[in-house]
């Protein structure tokens, strides 16, 4: 080894991540895009809240506009680890607890069957509730309110009793649970304004919020390459446009932010709900939430495309904390080689936070462009194993 070499081994070890494992990532995503399965993306990975990578890859729109550093994605179901982190933050605060019932903060959840549906069963998708994008008499315009999303799936019959079973329900739990906050806030504030107070602002996540506007210039269009549109995805593409349009509170699905703001509050989950400057949750509460919460149930939902896939079936494995926990095993999941008590969030199609605390480690995917179902789990599972390749 050349005198030279050593003071960049020297620093690369300090930094802790090997460069040559970066450049192994890099290639990987960008081999994403010139075979046309994304536009483009952004990442952060760190270590003890110390940034080793960030980069922007490839454009953002199908028109061409290149990759920036305050590129607003729609954070698809990462918004569920938000909203949950607020529920949490609710219990903390004494307003219900896990198992309160449902039904006894919003009185119509009681009716078909819903009586004994729980918090904890909202969160983690035991709940049984209606499965659907979109709920029977509920417009467009309609959408976007949380108490007239809640009274169309009140009346709904549940799908399965609540605990017996685990099914990813898209958007009913979430919208739950965000009308729940608005109920129970004592200054009686709407679901946007509890998540920018409570939330974004105190976190320093300045440019994330539940609503974008459709003009700002730097959000990043909801779109599917040449290669992965299909009428499938098209459609996709038209039930999003409408759940998460301008001024659209769903509490599911409808945030949208920067690779950095996100990283911010993956950060703060890492040091288990309280950054050093504020206390989002209480230790014992985030220690308690960050477990399997769903035993050895599988998802349910997936089960359609895991057989004509060729996936083996696998445990969902979800959290308290609007996402998932690696837990023990090989199976598909984002990061193999992730320790057990890894914990993320999974947006679909194009995002996710990931952190392994065993490694004090933090990755930030956002992509511009769908894949569609358990194609993006597959891709961040990849992804993932080479950002966690980079730790010395």
């Amino acid at each position: 080894m050349s005198l030279s070499a050593r003071p960049l081994l020297a620093a690369m070890s300090k930094n802790g991540f090997d460069q040559k494992a970066f450049d192994n990532l890099n290639a990987s995503i960008q081999a994403d895009i010139d075979t046309g399965r994304i536009f483009g993306a952004s990442i952060i990975v760190a270590r003890n809240g110390k940034i080793g990578l960030r980069k922007t890859f490839g454009t953002v729109t199908p028109e061409g506009r290149p990759a920036a550093d305050d590129d607003l994605y729609l954070t698809m179901s990462v918004s569920k680890s938000f909203t949950a982190a607020l529920v949490l933050r609710a219990i903390d605060e004494g307003r219900f607890t896990l198992d309160t019932k449902v039904a006894e903060i919003i009185p119509e959840m009681a009716a078909a069957g819903k009586g004994a549906i729980t918090i904890r069963q909202c969160l983690n998708h035991t709940a049984g509730l209606f499965p659907g994008h979109m709920f029977p008499g509920l417009n467009a315009t309609d959408a976007v309110n949380l108490e007239k999303t809640v009274k169309a799936i009140a009346p709904l019959p549940v799908a399965y009793v609540a605990g017996t079973r685990c099914a990813y329900a898209p958007i009913s739990g979430y919208a739950v649970l965000g009308r729940i906050l608005e109920v129970t806030d004592p200054k009686q504030r709407s679901f946007s304004e509890i998540t920018r107070q409570d939330l974004f602002e105190p976190l320093g996540m300045k440019d994330t919020i539940y609503g974008l506007d459709g003009n700002n210039p730097h959000r990043v269009p909801i779109s599917h390459t040449p290669r992965e549109s299909t009428p499938q995805t098209q459609a996709s593409e038209q039930i999003l446009s409408i759940i998460v349009g301008d001024g659209s509170g769903c509490p599911a699905a409808g945030a949208w932010s920067t690779v950095d703001d996100t990283f911010r509050f993956a950060e703060t989950m890492r040091l288990r709900g309280n950054n050093g400057h504020y206390r989002l949750l209480s230790e014992s509460l985030f220690d308690y939430a960050c477990k399997i919460h769903t035993g050895d149930l599988s998802n349910d939902t997936l089960a359609f495309e895991r057989i004509e896939r060729g996936v083996p079936d696998f445990p969902a494995n979800f959290s308290l904390l609007g996402g998932y926990v690696r837990g023990e095993g090989h199976f598909l999941t984002a990061g193999t080689t992730a320790s057990p008590d890894a914990f993320f969030a999974i947006g679909g199609g194009s995002t996710m936070w990931f952190v392994d605390p065993k490694r004090d480690f933090t990755f930030v995917f956002y992509s511009a462009g769908l894949l569609t179902g358990l194609a993006h789990l597959q891709r961040l599972s990849r992804l993932a194993d080479l950002a966690l390749a980079a730790c010395d």
